[in-house]
C-alpha cells in the first residue's frame, strides 16, 4: 500500500496557493493554468491585443528615472551655484582692490608671506616697506591686509 505524507515547507513552492503568495492579480497564461471550473479570461488566439488572429501589441516602454523637467532643474541648480560663486569671488576681488587703493604712507600692513611692516613709499605697482629700519620693495599685490589700531577703529565706528 502506498501512503502519502504531508510535510510543512517553510518557503513558497511553485504549487503553493495563489492567495497565500499574493499572486491572485496575475492572470493565467493558458487554459491549462486556470483552476478547474473557472473560465479563462485570456484569449487563446491572437495574443495580448485581444482580437482573434490580430498582431500582438509590443510592451510599453518604461521611462527611466530622469525626465526632461529633472534635467532642467539640475541645469538651473548648477547655473545658480556657479553664479553665486562667481559673485562671491568678484566681491572679494573688489574689496581687495579697494584696500590696496586706500593704503597710505605710515600704515602698518601684513604681506601674504606674513611679514609685518610699515609703508614708507608708494608707487603704482610697488610699495617700499620698512622692516625695522631696512627698506624693502614689494609688489602691491603682496599686501594681504592693513593692520588698524584699536583707537583708529573706535573713531571709524563713531563716525
Amino acid at each position: 500500500m502506498l501512503q502519502t505524507a504531508t510535510f510543512f515547507v517553510p518557503f513558497a513552492s511553485p504549487t503553493a496557493n495563489l492567495a497565500t503568495l499574493n499572486l491572485a492579480s496575475q492572470e493565467p497564461k493558458s487554459a491549462a493554468d486556470t483552476p478547474s471550473g473557472a473560465p479563462s479570461t485570456t484569449p487563446l488566439v491572437g495574443g495580448p491585443s485581444g482580437g482573434p488572429g490580430g498582431p500582438p501589441t509590443p510592451p510599453q516602454a518604461q521611462t527611466g528615472g530622469m525626465d526632461s523637467s529633472m534635467l532642467i532643474f539640475m541645469g538651473l541648480f548648477v547655473f545658480v551655484m556657479l553664479f553665486m560663486s562667481m559673485r562671491r569671488e568678484s566681491k572679494a576681488k573688489k574689496e581687495q582692490a579697494a584696500m590696496l587703493a586706500s593704503i597710505k604712507k605710515g600704515d602698518r600692513i601684513v604681506t601674504t608671506a606674513g611679514i609685518h611692516a610699515t609703508v614708507d613709499r608708494l608707487d603704482d605697482k610697488t610699495v617700499v616697506l620698512l622692516l625695522d629700519t631696512v627698506p624693502v620693495t614689494f609688489e602691491r599685490a603682496a599686501i594681504a591686509r592693513v593692520v588698524r589700531d584699536d583707537a583708529s577703529l573706535a573713531t571709524q565706528k563713531r563716525a
